[in-house]
């Protein structure tokens, strides 16, 4: 008799990427991962889809409001934990912009830039598949520090 498998919950984020003139806004954190760039985003609430987490996270983080966000991934993950992160990009926005956040500073980024700075080696896999017209789909497994140990991604 086959044993039943143990079903899994999922820690869910959501990311995005925001352009502006070559540019992309990312946060440079100062108090947690070692002052890595990410982009702006974070983990869902109770009740939330993935556009409404990105919309929320990003408004918290920036002050700004993303205005047709598209969703540009899927990515999932693994460590001791298991999660899926929601990548989106978006190019219009509306707000008053925060230079600081809780997380550390926004900085606006060259896009041609942006495999050259420190960021989690996960979403470094990422940036060629950015601000593309297909979907990516990526499967991470890392290790204790969040270095990609073995990746797959794809188009879809």
């Amino acid at each position: 008799m086959d044993e039943k498998k143990q079903r899994v919950t999922h820690l869910n984020a959501t990311v995005c990427y925001l352009k502006k003139e070559n540019k992309v806004l990312m946060i440079k954190f100062t108090k947690k991962w070692g002052q890595v760039y990410a982009p702006p985003g974070g983990k869902f609430e109770e009740g939330e889809s993935p556009l409404d987490c990105i919309l929320r996270e990003y408004y918290e983080e920036t002050g700004l409001k993303l205005i047709h966000p598209k969703l540009q991934g899927i990515s999932y993950w693994k460590d001791h934990k298991e999660g899926i992160i929601f990548v989106y990009v978006a190019e219009e926005y509306e707000g008053v912009f925060n230079r600081i956040s809780e997380e550390g500073s926004l900085e606006w980024v060259k896009v041609e830039d942006l495999e050259n700075i420190k960021q989690f080696s996960q979403n470094k896999k990422f940036i060629p598949y950015l601000f593309q017209e297909n979907l990516f789909e990526g499967k991470f497994l890392l290790d204790e520090k969040c270095q990609v140990l073995e990746y797959q991604i794809r188009k879809i």
